[in-house]
């Protein structure tokens, strides 16, 4: 995994359990509001998840309380956790950057990210290659990516 893309961000103390993930569906009207946004959800993307890989405990009791929920934050640091997405290329190598086309969504038994996850035209980093398969004479490549963005 590339660790380079490592954030700091804030999440709830009883949440902030290193191995374990969590996906950001939205950001709420209220998180705008708040003082801490720009260290908090304004660091994440709306759909994508997140895996906690190390927690930054505070010694003196958490200054930093959610608007939202009430509860005590804590930085944690963060990775992106890769996507599963068709790419519709001749060729695909791990670690190549390409930017992601949804037009391979329209084989049958593909499933794609939807728009809010990753949208037509990001830059995307190869990370694995999953399978290949052919639909209507193209080559498919499932793989594993880490937006650019």
């Amino acid at each position: 995994m590339d660790y380079d893309r490592t954030r700091i961000t804030l999440i709830g103390k009883e949440q902030a359990i290193v191995g374990s993930s969590f996906k950001v569906f939205g950001i709420p009207d209220e998180c705008h509001r708040c003082k801490l946004y720009d260290i908090c959800m304004g660091r994440l993307r709306p759909g994508r998840t997140y895996r906690i890989i190390d927690t930054k405990p505070l010694s003196l009791p958490s200054p930093f309380k959610c608007l939202l929920t009430g509860d005590n934050m804590v930085p944690v640091a963060v990775v992106e956790d890769p996507i599963i997405v068709p790419l519709k290329l001749r060729y695909v190598v791990e670690g190549m950057i390409v930017t992601y086309d949804s037009s391979a969504c329209n084989c049958p038994d593909v499933k794609c990210p939807d728009s809010s996850t990753l949208s037509q035209g990001t830059k995307v980093k190869v990370i694995e290659i999953l399978s290949t398969r052919n639909c209507n004479g193209s080559k498919i490549f499932m793989a594993k990516v880490l937006p650019m963005d």
